[in-house]
């Protein structure tokens, strides 16, 4: 068939889903499909800066477009610039949306006649946080927009349930799991003694780690408490929080309140997945996630990890064997864990093993391939059924 062009939609220019888009905006042209994406340069951070120039040298067009997180009425002057684009530099086969409001977009451009699929990255109505009111307001908008949905892809399973239950269509959603590289990089755990020196954190202690945004969906005070419990059995216990975000301040009163100071490190947000190698367990405290990267990073580089049981954790953890699994929002059990892991050093090897042997399922080219996949057969009218979890 001729070359699929698509139009990506991406308000969401940081963590997780940025990587997510640059992967697969990068993967798809390498694969000779035109790739335009429209994105917003408002919450932009590195991950997107250095994937903006990725994406030039792949022969990617790019269409800087500022659009806010929040409902807000320039989403009108947004929609039609995108209109406007999609005459000017069409006729496009599809539009595909990530997250909330490039989603909602993407799925208000369908009445052009143009074919959507649309990527939730963790749907808004899983946060705990949301009052009754807003849950429904939520979950309302995902409703109403569902039926110019040609494909949703889910990138967990538990993604995938929440579509259903948001009233999209079964046959329609298919599962496609976020994915990292993984190449040469890959490798047994290493204390990453040089990065440790540079932190002036001993060489010999437990290092448990936290890579993300210091914001409520990731919960880093959840961590912040388990890591009080943790230091009351294991004193030369030493948490390393890598990131930056509006919690920050809270977080630091937080450590001084229980009396942590001189046992958790700041280092900001460096590359999380060079700062992984100094860690001995990796820690994800959040409240809810689509499919969280940094679990897959940290596998990559040989960690045994301990999750709450968000979107993916089930994907990527088999709970005893590379990691243990936690209710949200549970200090005590997440403590327990850490300290399962903690006490054991060959607990430790063992499920890092594990990890860089099961992370290998989650692969890059994999994931622009199943992607490619679903845009072929949606664009040639030959869809199938999709893999609903």
């Amino acid at each position: 068939m001729a070359i699929v062009r698509v139009l990506e939609i991406l308000e969401a220019t940081g963590g997780g889903t940025a990587r997510h888009v640059v992967d697969l905006c990068e993967g798809l042209a390498q694969r000779g499909v035109e790739v335009h994406l429209a994105y917003s340069p408002l919450r932009m951070d590195f991950i997107m800066r250095e994937g903006i120039e990725r994406l030039k040298e792949a022969g990617v067009r790019l269409l800087e477009l500022p659009m806010r997180r929040a409902p807000h009425p320039s989403d009108l002057w947004a929609l039609w610039r995108l209109w406007q684009y999609l005459k000017d530099k069409g006729p496009f086969h599809l539009v595909h949306g990530h997250s909330s409001k490039g989603g909602g977009i993407a799925r208000l451009l369908g009445y052009t006649g143009v074919k959507v699929v649309y990527t939730p990255n963790a749907f808004v109505t899983k946060s705990p946080t949301l009052s009754a009111v807003e849950r429904w307001v939520y979950a309302w908008v995902e409703r109403a927009l569902a039926h110019k949905t040609d494909v949703l892809i889910a990138v967990s399973q538990d993604e995938a349930k929440e579509a259903v239950r948001l009233g999209f269509h079964p046959e329609r959603i298919y599962l496609i799991p976020n994915s990292v590289h993984l190449g040469p990089t890959s490798r047994p755990v290493e204390k990453g003694e040089e990065l440790r020196k540079k932190m002036d954190i001993p060489v010999d202690a437990l290092v448990i780690g936290f890579v993300g945004r210091f914001a409520p969906q990731k919960n880093p005070l959840l961590l912040i408490r388990a890591f009080a419990l943790v230091q009351k059995k294991y004193p030369d216990a030493t948490l390393v929080m890598v990131g930056k975000g509006p919690f920050e301040d809270l977080l630091r009163e937080e450590v001084k309140r229980l009396g942590l100071e001189g046992k958790v490190y700041w280092p900001g947000a460096i590359d999380g997945r060079m700062a992984m190698r100094m860690f001995d367990v990796f820690v994800l405290p959040s409240d809810y996630e689509g499919f969280p990267y940094v679990l897959l990073e940290a596998m990559a580089e040989g960690l045994p990890v301990v999750s709450t049981r968000v979107g993916g954790s089930e994907d990527a953890i088999l709970d005893g064997e590379n990691g243990f699994i936690v209710p949200v929002g549970d200090p005590e059990a997440m403590a327990e864990a850490l300290g399962r892991l903690l006490s054991d050093e060959n607990l430790r090897r063992r499920f890092g093993r594990k990890s860089l042997e099961r992370v290998q399922a989650f692969d890059v080219d994999k994931m622009v391939e199943a992607t490619l996949e679903v845009y072929r057969a949606l664009v040639g009218g030959r869809w199938r059924e999709g893999e609903q979890g």
